[in-house]
């Protein structure tokens, strides 16, 4: 019987050819819209990839978002806009009176104006808003008054008249810093 079982080894080893195990192949796995294939668990994503259709994300700790104005563009809707910027800047001693102005505010739907006075040196910076008829520049009304004592203020006017001027007088004291901004949309 030993005979037989060293024939059969040896038929079994030279009769028979080896079967190699067929090389790698890429698997493509199409799944339609009603039975999508469900991702759970940490996903980690390398090299270039594009996701299309709408895309449903939960935060996940904080997000932050910057505009870098050297890449981008922030457009706003048509229409007119105004931002007014003097910059941090001194007004004279006491009595002092600077303008800014006037605005053409007609094509404007709201305005806000922020104002900062500060370093006051013994004294006050009062603002006023003042308002002109178109046809009589001549008649101007005060719109809204305001001092302030080192403080910031902010005021947002609806339907602003056309034509806007804001003056600034020093109250006392020697010269004092300030910060006017006007911005329209």
């Amino acid at each position: 019987m030993g005979w037989v079982t060293a024939v059969v080894a040896l038929t079994l080893l030279s009769g028979s050819p080896v079967l190699a195990a067929p090389p790698d192949k890429d698997v493509t796995v199409v799944n339609t819209p009603a039975n999508p294939v469900p991702i759970t668990g940490f996903v980690e994503v390398t090299g270039a990839t594009t996701v299309s259709g709408d895309v449903n994300s939960v935060q996940s700790g904080p997000w932050t978002v910057g505009i870098d104005p050297a890449h981008n563009l922030v457009s706003l809707a048509p229409g007119q806009t105004l931002y007014y910027n003097e910059g941090f800047n001194v007004i004279g001693g006491d009595g002092s009176e600077l303008d800014f102005g006037p605005f053409d505010l007609s094509k404007i739907s709201k305005l806000r104006i922020i104002a900062r006075a500060f370093n006051n040196n013994g004294g006050d910076i009062r603002f006023r808003v003042y308002v002109w008829d178109n046809d009589v520049l001549a008649k101007r009304t005060i719109l809204d008054e305001f001092s302030l004592f080192e403080e910031t203020l902010t005021r947002v006017y609806e339907a602003p008249p056309p034509l806007v001027l804001v003056r600034l007088t020093k109250l006392g004291g020697t010269g004092a810093n300030y910060h006017l901004v006007l911005i329209g949309r």
